[in-house]
């Protein structure tokens, strides 16, 4: 008998998101090889044998968990920009946005930064995230688009270069934090990459 006020499948849509955190974190500081169903249900307070009841497989986990933090950062991006904003405004927004995720959920990062590697050694991985992968670089693209069409971007930067460097900003941050775990020196960084971006990082002096 289910408990009242509870909403029946409630209680398995509770073990199922607990698998997922777990999992989540499992492969983002352990690896893909080294988790395991029996910790991860020790983790998560259940039988090894229910796990397949949620995940008939570990790739079919992984792949769940891909899909819940792609979710995650996709919203997190998405609640910090507006389309009638200037591209600077969004990408300070997004860049303060996403060092809160860092700081809020490490494993979230931690297993974001991990997904390639994990790929490219197993074949079997590469073959189930790369058809739902993308979406992260599909938002910051049409971001990017909007910039150059209302011509915010100077003339030699595409969209698709500009995407690519936000990708590359957003990873070094994410991996900057994971490494030091500084509060004071992540901020100063957030500043003075937002300063750089913005084009008054450094003085330009004056011609003699």
């Amino acid at each position: 008998m289910s408990k009242l006020g509870r909403p029946i499948g409630c209680e398995g849509a509770d073990t199922r998101n607990r698998l997922l955190v777990e999992a989540r974190r499992s492969f983002a500081i352990e690896g893909f090889d080294a988790t395991t169903n029996k910790c991860l249900a020790k983790s998560a307070g259940i039988t090894t044998a229910a796990i397949y009841h949620y995940f008939p497989s570990k790739v079919d986990m992984y792949v769940a968990v891909f899909m819940d933090v792609q979710k995650l950062v996709c919203k997190t991006i998405e609640d910090s920009v507006s389309a009638d904003r200037a591209i600077s405004e969004n990408i300070s927004s997004m860049v303060d946005a996403l060092a809160a995720l860092t700081r809020r959920e490490p494993a979230v990062v931690s297993f974001v930064l991990s997904v390639s590697a994990e790929a490219h050694r197993h074949p079997e991985l590469m073959k189930a995230v790369l058809p739902i992968g993308g979406q992260i670089g599909r938002i910051l693209l049409t971001l990017s688009e909007c910039a150059v069409e209302r011509g915010e971007v100077n003339p030699e930067i595409s969209a698709r270069s500009l995407e690519d460097m936000l990708m590359v900003v957003l990873a070094g941050l994410a991996r900057f934090n994971m490494v030091y775990r500084d509060a004071k020196r992540t901020a100063e960084l957030i500043k003075s990459m937002k300063l750089l971006l913005a084009g008054v990082a450094f003085k330009v002096s004056a011609s003699v």
